[in-house]
C-alpha cells in the first residue's frame, strides 16, 4: 500500500471535510443511518416488511437510486405475500448470523444472499433489475447490523481506491471481490486512522453535531473502531474529488498487456463463456424434465401455523389450509428445501432438493458467464 498517497488522501479529506458535510450534502447521515437501524431492526417482527421500511428509512438515500434499488427491492418482495416475506426473513437471519469473523465463509453468505434474493426476484418480476440486491448490498446490511466487524462497499469507489493505493490485485480475483483481501486493507486504514489526531477530533466534533441535530446521542458511540469512516474515506475520495490531479494514473495499469496478450486473454474469455453456455443449456434440458411433485393433499406443518393440508396446487404454487380454515401460499421448491413446510413425503422432498440443485447450478452459469462478459467488454472497450 502506498502510504505516501494515503497520507495525501488524509489531508485532502481533512481539508474538504466541511464541504461534504455542509447542509447540501451532509455525509454524517450514514452514521445516523446506521444508528437509527439498530434502534429498530427486528428480524423476528412479526410485521417484518413495516419494521425492514423503519428501520431502513435513514438510509434509502445512502444505497437506492434510480438505476439501483436494494431497499425497495425488499420492500417490494415482501409485498407478494406471506411465503415470500418469510423467505426473504430467512435470507437476512443467515446473512446476519455470528462467524466468530471468518471471513471467507461471511463472503459465501453474502454472495448467497444476494442469490437466493435475485432468484426470488427473477421468479416473481423478472423484468425488474433495479431491485436486484449485490455485494455492495449485503455488506451495507452487514455493516448496519455490526459495524465493528464490518465495511461498507461501493465496488467503483473501492476499485478506484485500491487502484490509487496499488493494491487492486489484492482486492479482486478476475474482477470478483475478495472480502477478507478487502477488509484487510480497511484494517490498515483504521490502523492509520488512529495517528490522524486532528482529522479524528474534526470528525467527532462533526458528530456531535449530527447526533444534535438528530436528537441521537448514539451517532457519536456506533463507529468505535472507525469502520464507518473508513468507508467514508472510500467513498468521499471518489465523489468529492480527493485524488491528486494528475496522480490518479493506475498502478496495475503501468503493466498494461501488450495487444497480443490482450487478444489471447479475449480469446480466453469467449472459450469460458461458451463452455459455461453450453453447460448452462445441458443443466437447463435435465431440468426441464423434472416436473415439481403432485402434493394436493398431503399433510404439512408449519412452524408458525401449525398443521395444515396442501388444498391446491398450481405447477410450484401451494394454498395450503391450516388449522381454523387460515389459507397461505407458498413457493416450490423453497417451501420444502429450506424448511417453511414440513413434510414426511420423501418423494417430494427428494424431487424439490434435486430441482433446486438444478436452479442453482444454472444461476450460477449464468452469474459466472455475466461477469466474464462483464471482463471481456472491459478488453473490446480498450
Amino acid at each position: 500500500m502506498d502510504t505516501i498517497r494515503l497520507q495525501q488522501l488524509f489531508d485532502n479529506y481533512s481539508e474538504k471535510f466541511d464541504t461534504f458535510n455542509n447542509s447540501e450534502h451532509r455525509e454524517t447521515y450514514k452514521w445516523s443511518a446506521v444508528s437509527h437501524f439498530q434502534k429498530y431492526w427486528d428480524p423476528d417482527d412479526e410485521q417484518f416488511e413495516e419494521m425492514f421500511k423503519t428501520a431502513f428509512e435513514d438510509s434509502m438515500n445512502q444505497i437506492d437510486v434510480p438505476s439501483f434499488q436494494p431497499i425497495g427491492g425488499v420492500i417490494f418482495l415482501c409485498k407478494q405475500g406471506n411465503e415470500i416475506t418469510e423467505a426473504v426473513r430467512a435470507a437476512f437471519k443467515e446473512l446476519l448470523v455470528s462467524d466468530d469473523s471468518d471471513l471467507k465463509k461471511r463472503q459465501k453468505r453474502a454472495e448467497k444472499f444476494v442469490s437466493s434474493m435475485n432468484q426470488l426476484l427473477q421468479e416473481i418480476a423478472p423484468d425488474k433489475w433495479k431491485y436486484h440486491q449485490d455485494m455492495s448490498s449485503a455488506l451495507f446490511y452487514l455493516s448496519c447490523a455490526d459495524p465493528d466487524d464490518n465495511y461498507m462497499y461501493g465496488e467503483n469507489e473501492v476499485k478506484t481506491f485500491a487502484d490509487y493505493l496499488g493494491v487492486k490485485k489484492d482486492i479482486y480475483k478476475k474482477d470478483v471481490l475478495q472480502l477478507p483481501n478487502y477488509y484487510k486493507l480497511c484494517d490498515e486504514i483504521a490502523a492509520e486512522l488512529l495517528q490522524q489526531v486532528d482529522l479524528l477530533q474534526q470528525v467527532d466534533e462533526a458528530l456531535e453535531a449530527e447526533a444534535d441535530n438528530t436528537d441521537d446521542s448514539s451517532v457519536t458511540e456506533i463507529d468505535g473502531e472507525n469502520h464507518l469512516l473508513v468507508y467514508d474515506l472510500i467513498y468521499c475520495a471518489k465523489n468529492y474529488n480527493l485524488y491528486e490531479e494528475g496522480d490518479m494514473t493506475s498502478v496495475a495499469g503501468k503493466d498494461a498487456a501488450t495487444d497480443e496478450e490482450n487478444k489471447k486473454e479475449e480469446r480466453r474469455l469467449k472459450s469460458q463463456i461458451r463452455t459455461l453456455i453450453k453447460k448452462k443449456e445441458a443443466v437447463s434440458a435435465k431440468r426441464e424434465e423434472i416436473h415439481f411433485p403432485a402434493m394436493t393433499g398431503i399433510h404439512v406443518s408449519h412452524a408458525r401455523y401449525g398443521e395444515g393440508t396442501i388444498a391446491e396446487q398450481d405447477g410450484k404454487y401451494l394454498k395450503v389450509e391450516f388449522e381454523n380454515q387460515v389459507m397461505k401460499k407458498f413457493l416450490l421448491p423453497d417451501a420444502l428445501t429450506r424448511g417453511f413446510l414440513k413434510t414426511d413425503d420423501e418423494e417430494a422432498l427428494e424431487t424439490c432438493a434435486e430441482i433446486a440443485r438444478l436452479d442453482e447450478e444454472i444461476l450460477a452459469c449464468q452469474r459466472e458467464s455475466e461477469l466474464l462478459q462483464v471482463q471481456l467488454n472491459g478488453y473490446k472497450e480498450g
